[in-house]
C-alpha cells in the first residue's frame, strides 16, 4: 500500500496560510479587518497534520508491524528544521539593528525555547496575548504552534504502537475517547485561563485526533463514499472554513466548542473530498497547490518580515502591508527550493550531511543567543540612551509582589503597609497608572501605607463597565471590579486617592493621530455605564465626589502626552551610524509632537475634570513637563541622556520618575495642608 498523494491537502495548507498571514497582516479594507478569524490557519493545519503524520505511521505498521521512530524523526527533522534554523539565522542582523537590549533578551529566549521545542510554553510564561498589538512587534511569537506540533510528534508515535500493539482492534475508539477528552479540557480551560487553553498542547491535540479518525478511517476502509456525499460534504466543508475566517474574531473563545466548525469543515474536505469534486478541483488548482507546497516557508517568513517591519515605526498603510506580503512570497520560493526540496531529498542531502549541516547551525545559533543573554542584550552595540534607560516592554508590569504582577489583579491587590505613619494612597487606574505605580511606591512607601488598584482599559467609575469594539463586556473591567475598587478605598477614611488613566481615549472612543504620520493601531472598546440613562462623564464625577465626600483627598492626574509613535523603535531604527554622533543628532533631530494637537485631543478631558470642583479634589499636569517648554509649540519625548516613553503612550521609567516627581510634591503639599 502507498500513500496517494492527495493535491486538494496541499489546496487546504494554502487556505490555512493564506488566513493566517492576512490576519496578522491587519489589513483593513471600507474600515474592516476582514479577515479577524484568521487565526484558525492553524487549527486547520493542525488537522491536516494529524492526518497525514497518522497515515504515515499507520501505514508502516499495517505493512511491518512495527515503526522506526529513527526514520519518523528524521523525515520530521528533514521537514521543519532547515528552513526554521536559515529563517532564525537571517533575522539575526535584523535584530541586531532593530531591538532594545531588553527586546533582544526576549528575542534570543524565544529562539532558544523554539530550538527546544518550547515556544508555546515561553510566549505563555511571556504573558503573550496572541493577536494585540504588542504581540506583533515578536518575530518567533508564531513557532508557538510548532511547539504544539514538535510535542505532538514526540508523543504520538509511542502512543500510537502502543494503542496498535495492544488494543488494535479498539483504536478508533482510543482515538474518540482522547479527542472527546481533549476538546472538553480546552472548553474548561478556555474559561478559566484563555492563554493557557490557546498555547496549551492538550487545548489542541483534539484537532490532531481529528486528522488521525480521517487517517485511520481511509487507511483501514478505503474511499467508499457516496456520489452525493462526495459533493456535498466538501461544500460544506469549504462553508464552514471561510464562514469562520470571515465572522470569527476575538471574542470568540478559541479553542473551544466554537473551533468545531472550522474542524469540521477541514474534516469534510478530507474525508470526502476526492479530488474530482467541486472543492477538491478549486483546491487542487495550481495557485492552491502552489502556495500549499511553500506554505511552511510562507509561515515562518512571514511573521518576522511583519514584525522588523513594524518596528520601523510610522505610519502603516495596506500597501506597506502588501509589499510585506509580496516579500514574504519572494523569500518563501526561494527558501522551498534552495532547501526545502534539496533537504527533503536523501539523494541530494544524506543522513550524515544532514546530521552533520543541522549539528552546526544550531550550534552556531545557541551559541550567539548565549552570548546575547550573558552580555543583556549586547548593550554595547547602541548609543547610551538606549541603555541607561531602565526600558522595559510592558512598564505596567513591572511592579510586583509576592511573586506577582500587581497590574490587572482582580482582587488580593498589592498592599504595602506602614507603621509609622496612618495615611493610606491609593493608586487607581489603568495602564498609565500601572506605569507609574512602582517608581511611586518606592518614593511613598516610606512615608505612607500604599495600595495599588490598576487594570487595563479600566478608567475608575462605579457602576461602569467596559466593553470591546464588537460590544463583548470585558469581564476584567466589570462593574462589579469598578464598585471592588471602590469599596477597597474606602476601608481607610481619609486617604489619599491618586487618579490616573487615558481618558481622552475613553471619552471619544479614538485613537491617536498626531497627524504627523504617527497613527496608533490596534483597537479600541469602549467604558459605559450599566445605567443606560446615566452618561460616562456623570459616573466620573459621581465617583470623584463620592470619595471627596467622604473625606478623601482625590489627586487627579491630568492626561499625559500621546504621541502616535513608538518613540524608542521610531528613534532606534533612525539613529545614525556613528554612535558619537548620536547627542548631536538627538538635539537637531528631536522628535516631538503638537502642543496644539494635545489640547485639542484633551479638550473634553480637561472640560471634565476642570468641571470636578471640591475642597479635597487636587490636580496634577504631566503635560507641563514636556509640552512648550523645550520648545515652544511642542511637546518632547527624550532629551540628550533619557527617553521618556517606553512606546507610544506609556512614560518609561524617567518618564515615570518625572511625572512621579510632580504627584509626590502634590502629595506632600496636601499632607502639609493637613497639618496645618
Amino acid at each position: 500500500m502507498s500513500l496517494q498523494y492527495r493535491s486538494e491537502i496541499d489546496g487546504l495548507r494554502a487556505i490555512a496560510v493564506i488566513a493566517v498571514i492576512i490576519y496578522h497582516a491587519k489589513i483593513v479594507i471600507f474600515g474592516r479587518d476582514w479577515f479577524e478569524g484568521g487565526f484558525i490557519g492553524v487549527d486547520i493545519f493542525f488537522v491536516i497534520s494529524g492526518y497525514l503524520i497518522t497515515r504515515i505511521i499507520l501505514l508502516e505498521l499495517f505493512e511491518k508491524n512495527s515503526l522506526s521512530f529513527l526514520y519518523f524523526y528524521e523525515r520530521r527533522a528533514r521537514r521543519i528544521l532547515p528552513v526554521l534554523l536559515i529563517v532564525i539565522l537571517v533575522s539575526l542582523p535584523f535584530a541586531w539593528h532593530s531591538l532594545l537590549p531588553v527586546d533582544f533578551v526576549e528575542y534570543s529566549k524565544s529562539i532558544l525555547s523554539a530550538m527546544f521545542f518550547g515556544s508555546n510554553v515561553f510566549f505563555y510564561y511571556a504573558t503573550t496575548e496572541y493577536g494585540t498589538d504588542s504581540a506583533l512587534l515578536k518575530p518567533f511569537l508564531h513557532t508557538w504552534s510548532l511547539g504544539v506540533e514538535e510535542q505532538y510528534y514526540l508523543l504520538f508515535p509511542f502512543l500510537l504502537l502502543l494503542i496498535y500493539r495492544f488494543a488494535r482492534q479498539h483504536l478508533q475508539t482510543v482515538f474518540l475517547i482522547l479527542l472527546l477528552l481533549s476538546l472538553l479540557f480546552s472548553e474548561m480551560m478556555v474559561a478559566r485561563d484563555p492563554e493557557l487553553a490557546f498555547y496549551l498542547p492538550m487545548s489542541r491535540f483534539w484537532e490532531l485526533l481529528v486528522g488521525s479518525i480521517l487517517a485511520h478511517v481511509e487507511l483501514k476502509y478505503g474511499y467508499r463514499k457516496s456520489r452525493l456525499a462526495a459533493q456535498l460534504f466538501p461544500v460544506i466543508g469549504f462553508y464552514l472554513i471561510i464562514h469562520s475566517i470571515l465572522f470569527f474574531n476575538e471574542t470568540v473563545p478559541h479553542p473551544s466548542f466554537y473551533t468545531v466548525l472550522p474542524v469540521l469543515g477541514v474534516a469534510l474536505i478530507i474525508g470526502f473530498s476526492s479530488g474530482k469534486d467541486l472543492i477538491g478541483r478549486i483546491l487542487g488548482s495550481k495557485p492552491f497547490v502552489s502556495t500549499g507546497l511553500i506554505s511552511y516557508s510562507l509561515y515562518l517568513w512571514h511573521f518576522p518580515v511583519f514584525a522588523f517591519s513594524r518596528m520601523e515605526g510610522g505610519s502603516i498603510t495596506n500597501h506597506d502591508k502588501f509589499t510585506w506580503i509580496v516579500l514574504t512570497v519572494v523569500l518563501s520560493v526561494v527558501s522551498y527550493f534552495a532547501i526545502e526540496k534539496p533537504f527533503r531529498n536523501k539523494k541530494l542531502v544524506s543522513k550524515k550531511y544532514l546530521v552533520i549541516s543541522l549539528s552546526v547551525f544550531s550550534f552556531v545559533i545557541i551559541l550567539i543567543q548565549l552570548s546575547v543573554l550573558r552580555t543583556n542584550g549586547f548593550q554595547s552595540r547602541l548609543p547610551e540612551i538606549f541603555v541607561n534607560e531602565r526600558f522595559s516592554q510592558e512598564p505596567w508590569n513591572d511592579l510586583e509582589k509576592d511573586g506577582k504582577m500587581c497590574h490587572g489583579r482582580a482582587d488580593n491587590f498589592c498592599y504595602w503597609a506602614n507603621d509609622g505613619g496612618s495615611t493610606v494612597v491609593n493608586l487607581i487606574g489603568d495602564s498609565h497608572m500601572a506605569s507609574l505605580q512602582e517608581y511611586l511606591v518606592n518614593r511613598l512607601q516610606n512615608q505612607f501605607s500604599v495600595t495599588t488598584m490598576t487594570m487595563g482599559g479600566c478608567w475608575p467609575s462605579m457602576d461602569t463597565e467596559a466593553f470591546n469594539k464588537h460590544g463583548k463586556l470585558d469581564e476584567k473591567c466589570s462593574s462589579a471590579y469598578q464598585n471592588q475598587r471602590i469599596s477597597e478605598i474606602n476601608k481607610n477614611s481619609s486617604s489619599i486617592v491618586i487618579i490616573s488613566g487615558r481618558l481622552p481615549l475613553y471619552l471619544t472612543n479614538q485613537l491617536f493621530d498626531n497627524q504627523e504620520g504617527g497613527v496608533e493601531g490596534g483597537y479600541w472598546g469602549f467604558l459605559k455605564p450599566k445605567d443606560k440613562n446615566v452618561s460616562f462623564e456623570k459616573m466620573i464625577k459621581n465617583t470623584v465626589f463620592a470619595l471627596a465626600e467622604k473625606g478623601h483627598r482625590v489627586l487627579l492626574v491630568y492626561p499625559i502626552v500621546e504621541v502616535g509613535w513608538d518613540v524608542p523603535k521610531k528613534l532606534l531604527a533612525n539613529r545614525p551610524a556613528d554612535v558619537n554622533q548620536i547627542k548631536l543628532w538627538l538635539g537637531e533631530n528631536p522628535l516631538t509632537t503638537s502642543f496644539e494637537v494635545y489640547l485639542a485631543r484633551t479638550s473634553e478631558t480637561f472640560r471634565v475634570l476642570d468641571s470636578l470642583q471640591h475642597k479635597n479634589i487636587y490636580r496634577v499636569y504631566p503635560h507641563q513637563i514636556f509640552c512648550d517648554n523645550q520648545i515652544k509649540g511642542r511637546c518632547v519625548t527624550h532629551d540628550d541622556e533619557h527617553i521618556f516613553y517606553a512606546d507610544d503612550d506609556h512614560p518609561s521609567y524617567k518618564g515615570s520618575e518625572m511625572i512621579g516627581d510632580l504627584i509626590v510634591d502634590k502629595v506632600n503639599e496636601i499632607v502639609l495642608a493637613d497639618s496645618n
